[in-house]
């Protein structure tokens, strides 16, 4: 039965690095001659490695037969150099074609990965953190670059040469060639056993580190509010954990692997205790020359310098593997699903018609219906988790529904172009989306052939103006990752990208969800600018934000459980009118003499 693993681990291993290869080699595209050019150069590169004890060889033999001379010496000598000084161009010419190519197939792999980025629906990113992202397109492409540029140039050399230097041993005497290899061959059958455990255990490995600098990235992001609410040791617990969990991994790849290489070492460079005995007693039968011992002698050294560095490419080989794996999910993510194309009625309407949804195999919502006439509005309300924002987002289609139909115009989404269905809609959301940037670039993301006056204009109904030129550069205000405005500015700024764009349709989800006391007038005088002649769905947790609404949606459990006025809804005395009471009772409890919401 262990036979029987080993001989599947060992199938698994050169199967596993033979789809690697084939994969690397895939990358190469337009470049397939230029990498055999490389490839070329490095296997004489390699053998060119061995001059020095050809010459040696060479040497040995005129000793023993009484014809050394100086002039052959030095002729020989300058021979060697000459071809030392040739291997060492054509491997740095091989290096230099080889990172020429890796240089051009990073440049493929990074547009390839930002044109399926473009694909992809918009829910693909709620459902990856940045840290992930980045990961794949910086450090996983540049990754690959020791792949393209080292590993398919390296091993073609590793492997080829040592077989032009096996078939010289051969032809001089097979019994020798033999024993010459009898330590190899006990080195490279122990690293086919490891090699498929140092995958498995690569590939946790930059898993574990991934997760781990994910963590590290969403704490010191959200440390100032950690250390506010004291709960800085509860966080960073999370943090601790996954370095515990980095060094498990590690010592399980030392213990399984520590042992490997030493040994692959030490079997590899084995060859004189077998080449030397058996020669010695080869000549010792006169069945051997001293010459072609001392050819063996020579040539097993430096078959095992030329073998010596394979043993690295089992751990490199598994860092492609795994790299391999996480392009093949992110490219097998599924694309929007691009439908036969209706241009739009010109209509606003929106109609929810049976919709049903869920995500990661749990139902969200269930039998959503609602009908919106064109410029009118509608609130969403409900307790956390019931799924109204879901529905705001179901609408610019971050993801499609699984039942049911979504509906602009009489247009079900689905069939509209992403471009048609985002030129009607603009989306504030809870979470702000600003790039390092200037303030005026980021406003103008809203319509970007915006002149300088409409930006401002925008602004200005947004209540960000003045804010703005208070600022020593005004507009060219680079904004930083490090946060130099507040959350409730940031919103605002996002509130102008909206306004610019006027785009017939608007969802609001919390958008006034970091304002303070302070900015929450200017927000809502900005969203009283922004909604005008709308169509209009809002998200909203403080309820007197929208009582002038047409209607509220009362979503509990995915499902709709009351929809009407304001007045309407609080008449039935049912879901919304506890949810009114509770926010009136919110509003007139004190604290230090000022109401609660006044406080929030």
């Amino acid at each position: 039965m262990s036979h029987e693993k080993n001989d599947q681990a060992e199938t698994s291993s050169h199967s596993m690095s033979g789809k690697i290869f084939k994969t690397l080699w895939g990358y190469i595209g337009d470049y397939p001659r230029f990498m055999v050019f490389s490839m070329c150069l490095g296997v004489i590169g390699g053998v060119l490695q061995l001059t020095p004890h050809f010459i040696v060889y060479l040497i040995a033999n005129d000793v023993i037969a009484g014809e050394a001379s100086a002039p052959r010496l030095y002729f020989l000598g300058a021979i060697c150099l000459a071809l030392v000084v040739v291997g060492l161009i054509t491997t740095w010419g091989s290096s230099q074609v080889s990172h020429t190519i890796a240089a051009n197939v990073q440049k493929t792999l990074r547009q390839k990965i930002a044109a399926k980025l473009t694909r992809v629906p918009l829910g693909f990113f709620a459902d990856h953190n940045p840290h992930e992202l980045k990961t794949l397109v910086v450090d996983d492409v540049e990754a690959i670059e020791d792949g393209v540029a080292h590993l398919i140039p390296e091993v073609t050399a590793a492997f080829t040469a040592p077989a032009i230097v096996l078939a010289a041993m051969f032809w001089m005497d097979w019994r020798m060639a033999l024993a010459s290899i009898l330590g190899l061959v006990a080195a490279f059958y122990l690293m086919a056993k490891s090699v498929v455990k140092t995958t498995e255990t690569t590939s946790n490995f930059y898993a574990s580190k991934e997760k781990m600098g994910a963590q590290i990235l969403e704490v010191v992001q959200n440390l100032p509010m950690v250390k506010i609410l004291s709960q800085g040791d509860a966080t960073l617990s999370r943090v601790t954990d996954s370095f515990v969990e980095f060094r498990k991994i590690i010592e399980e790849w030392v213990a399984s692997n520590a042992s490997g290489p030493s040994w692959f070492m030490l079997l590899s460079s084995s060859a004189l205790l077998f080449v030397l005995p058996f020669g010695l007693l080869l000549i010792y039968l006169h069945m051997l020359d001293l010459s072609t011992l001392v050819f063996f002698l020579l040539f097993s050294i430096g078959l095992n310098n030329l073998t010596v560095s394979i043993y690295s490419f089992t751990h490199r080989i598994a860092r492609q593997a795994s790299i391999h794996t996480k392009m093949e999910q992110f490219y097998n993510a599924d694309d929007l699903k691009l439908y036969d194309v209706v241009n739009p009625s010109g209509k606003h309407d929106i109609s929810f018609n049976n919709v049903h949804f869920s995500y990661e195999q749990t139902e969200v919502l269930s039998g959503i219906s609602f009908d919106m006439r064109q410029g009118s509005s509608l609130a969403l309300v409900g307790p956390s988790g019931a799924g109204k924002t879901t529905i705001a987002r179901l609408l610019p289609r971050f993801w499609d529904v699984d039942q049911g139909s979504i509906e602009i115009g009489g247009v079900d989404i689905r069939h509209m172009s992403p471009h048609d269905l985002s030129a009607q809609m603009s989306c504030v959301f809870q979470e702000t989306f600003l790039f390092s940037d200037s303030i005026a670039n980021n406003i103008r993301i809203g319509r970007d052939d915006a002149t300088e006056e409409e930006m401002v204009t925008a602004a200005k109904a947004a209540q960000i103006h003045e804010f703005v030129m208070s600022l020593p550069e005004g507009y060219e205000t680079i904004l930083t990752a490090k946060g130099n405005i507040s959350g409730g500015e940031k919103q605002r700024i996002c509130i102008a990208r909206a306004i610019l764009k006027n785009a017939p349709i608007l969802v609001l989800d919390e958008a006034t969800s970091f304002a303070d006391a302070k900015n929450e007038a200017a927000l809502q005088k900005a969203i009283n600018q922004l909604i005008k002649g709308k169509t209009l769905i809002v998200i909203a947790h403080r309820l007197s934000t929208i009582r002038n609404l047409d209607r509220i949606a009362v979503i509990v459990d995915g499902q709709i459980v009351e929809i009407g006025g304001h007045e309407e809804l609080l008449a039935r005395k049912g879901r919304y009118r506890n949810m009114w009471d509770a926010h009136s009772r919110a509003k007139n409890f004190k604290i230090g003499g000022q109401s609660l919401e006044a406080v929030s």
